[in-house]
């Protein structure tokens, strides 16, 4: 009895000690993983937690930048007056300038455009003049619309930096089958798409060969409006909806046949077809806006005072 009496209390304190180291060790083990959790990360150390920051900062400023900043549009009561200036060619050497009214001297030239920027005008995109001539709404009481016929090598060495120079907008008229041929002093299709891109410059038609369309056949004048169009709106993965007459010949037909074909704007050439030069508005209609012809004889005061009278109604026109 007095043996087994021993083993018992043997076992009793084997057993307590045990009971003791197991207790231990699950305390140690608790106190282990709470001081784990309240570590920091490996992966969010200072230089990385700074590095993501800068990676967020930089992500959300090159969206920003992104964004196309929006301008805001005023609201008329009554339809806009757009005055629409007829240039040709700029040449920047005397003896370059043909003597004839579609020319004008780059220094001429430049006068000009400092003179729109000095007094505040708004050079307006064709698809803004589009806006504009259909709705009541306009980027200025002061815009004007600069257009440019013919598509004349000039347009990109002389013009174009000059527009660059004082971020400002024009629209071109393309004859295309000279820029499909080649044809020497016309612009190729490399330099028409450059200028696309930059934004400051958009392009309309100007027919296939330049001729007068009130002249010609039904079946003639359908092949010129039609695949000019074709010709830029494959070039220039768009939809061309304006076409230049050139030397401003049209008849109903050519109205007709434009309307059928997608075009819903059409300018003039003052002085030919009864074309009268003054701004142009949506009443006129929007087949045959009328325009002021640039010439090499036209100061700056005679253009200010062109386009005057357009700026005082939309000023009014509020």
């Amino acid at each position: 009895m007095k043996k087994r009496a021993q083993r018992n209390k043997k076992r009793i304190r084997w057993a307590s000690v045990l009971t003791v180291f197991v207790l231990l060790i699950g305390i140690i083990a608790i106190a282990f993983a709470g001081v784990h959790l309240l570590s920091p990360k490996t992966n969010t150390s200072p230089k990385s937690s700074q590095t993501s920051s800068q990676e967020k900062a930089k992500s959300t400023a090159s969206s920003s930048a992104s964004q196309p900043k929006e301008t805001k549009w005023l609201a008329g009561t009554n339809e806009n007056q757009l005055p629409i200036l007829m240039f040709h060619y700029v040449t920047s050497r005397a003896d370059q300038l043909p003597q004839d009214s579609n020319n004008i001297n780059i220094v001429t030239f430049e006068n000009e455009l400092k003179a729109l920027k000095e007094k505040g005008y708004t050079t307006v995109s064709g698809s803004d003049a589009e806006k504009i001539l259909t709705t009541k709404e306009k980027p200025s009481d002061k815009m004007v619309w600069l257009t440019f016929d013919d598509g004349s090598v000039t347009m990109y060495t002389e013009i174009f930096p000059l527009l660059k120079k004082y971020n400002m907008h024009a629209t071109n008229f393309i004859i295309t089958g000279y820029v499909n041929k080649g044809q020497g002093g016309i612009l190729t299709w490399e330099q028409i798409k450059e200028m696309k891109a930059s934004g400051l410059v958009d392009f309309g038609s100007h027919t296939v060969s330049h001729p007068d369309l009130g002249k010609l056949t039904l079946e003639a004048q359908r092949t010129e409006l039609e695949q000019s169009k074709a010709d830029l709106d494959k070039n220039l993965e768009q939809k061309t909806d304006i076409i230049c007459y050139p030397a401003g010949g049209y008849n109903q037909n050519t109205l007709n046949l434009a309307n059928e074909l997608g075009y819903k704007f059409g300018l003039l050439d003052p002085g030919r077809n009864g074309a009268i030069a003054i701004a142009a508005k949506e009443s006129d209609g929007l087949l045959t806006l009328p325009r002021f012809r640039m010439m090499s004889s036209t100061t700056t005061e005679q253009m200010l005072q062109m386009i005057q009278p357009s700026t005082d109604y939309n000023e009014k026109n509020k």
